[in-house]
């Protein structure tokens, strides 16, 4: 019998809270490398990668946020899943195609049969940006440009994060994308750097594979 096409266990953290047992998370270094538990060595945690991916069933992986955009992905069936963190070094260098892609060619998970949730990250109403930022965004996504930078109330751009990173997304085949629309800045209940400064802590995001199907 095939497996259900249900969306397998995931949440976005929250201020406070722990993630299941043996999740596994890298060190987050603001790029695109992925990580791939299942592989060799089995055990990844500590190694440096912005993406986590994993087919071993049971298996969850997750990613420490507190502004920038926590993104989970999964195979329709759940058996490919992987989370990505995504701030706006790593939106830049398109991380989230990066993980999209390895599901495809390591799982032959094509685009069109992935499920995407963008959590809660520093939004535009929050996400004041220099110039300097504003004009990478523009160089590197001229087609988008309009869409996801703005200009805050002080004048100065800001940048939508978590849009940038649907429009790459929907560029590459991902239909079946959901958004909290939550804003870190915005609600004490989550943690932001851009807030509270070095006060803040890490929430951790978090998604697991489907188990084994009995025989």
């Amino acid at each position: 019998m095939a497996r259900p096409l249900t969306p397998p266990p995931h949440h976005f953290g929250r201020k406070g809270e722990a993630p299941p047992p043996g999740t596994v998370t890298g060190n987050q270094v603001h790029g695109t490398v992925v990580l791939r538990l299942g592989g060799h060595p089995p055990a990844l945690s500590g190694a440096d990668g912005d993406v986590v991916l994993t087919h071993l069933p049971g298996a969850t992986v997750g990613v420490r946020t507190a502004d920038c955009l926590p993104l989970l992905l999964s195979a329709r069936n759940g058996t490919v899943v992987a989370a990505v963190h995504a701030g706006w070094r790593g939106t830049v260098a398109q991380v989230a195609a990066a993980a999209v892609r390895a599901m495809e060619s390591d799982h032959g998970v094509t685009p069109k049969e992935i499920h995407a949730w963008l959590g809660p990250c520093i939004r535009p109403c929050c996400y004041e940006v220099g110039p300097e930022l504003a004009a990478t965004v523009r160089e590197h996504f001229p087609q988008w440009a309009g869409q996801v930078i703005g200009t805050f109330r002080s004048g100065r751009p800001t940048l939508d994060v978590a849009l940038l990173n649907r429009l790459q997304l929907t560029a590459l085949g991902v239909t079946r994308i959901d958004d909290s629309g939550a804003c870190t800045h915005c609600h004490n209940g989550y943690e932001s750097y851009r807030r509270d400064g070095a006060a803040s802590g890490r929430m951790v995001s978090w998604i697991r594979c489907a188990p084994e199907e009995p025989a």
